[in-house]
């Protein structure tokens, strides 16, 4: 798919929460969409040239919890200097808990529901898992367990200078 369509989809589905893309991103209700491994590889592919995350996460998580408001934070610091940030929550009821726990939180960022095939993809061992992508699109760094929103943005601002 060419990347300007596939960008104007992934915008419409993140505002409207109403597009699906095929077997890699699914309907999950009226504002959280599931997402598979060929769909983030997308996403990461339509980014390159940022700094993106991806927060491998769950509403019943503490430290997660603790996370996202940092998230929120770093979002609104350097979202214009080309930072992106993508949470995948991994609740078993997602489509009931998540799109309120969004409300709740004003995440200001992407999320999407786990497919069911990026925790193995990702080596997932522990909540949250934090895996943070260079401009050339590859992986820096992978964080396990809580990080401090001060860390997270020392590590940030570095790669976005490079």
């Amino acid at each position: 798919m060419n990347k300007k369509i596939f960008s104007y989809m992934w915008y419409t589905s993140l505002f409207a929460a109403v597009l699906c893309i095929g077997p890699l991103i699914t309907c999950a209700g009226d504002s959280v969409n599931k997402i598979k491994l060929g769909g983030l590889n997308a996403l990461l592919e339509s980014n390159k040239g940022k700094v993106v995350i991806i927060d491998l996460w769950a509403t019943w998580c503490p430290p997660c919890r603790k996370e996202i408001p940092g998230f929120i934070n770093l979002y609104n610091k350097y979202k214009a200097n080309g930072l992106e940030i993508i949470g995948i929550a991994f609740d078993e009821n997602g489509l009931e808990v998540v799109p309120p726990f969004i409300k709740k939180m004003g995440i200001n960022y992407p999320v999407y529901l786990d497919g069911g095939d990026i925790a193995e993809a990702h080596g997932l061992q522990a909540y949250p898992t934090t895996i943070i992508y260079g401009k050339d699109g590859k992986v820096a760094n992978k964080h396990i367990g809580y990080v401090s929103e001060k860390d997270f943005d020392d590590e940030i601002s570095v790669l976005l200078k490079k």
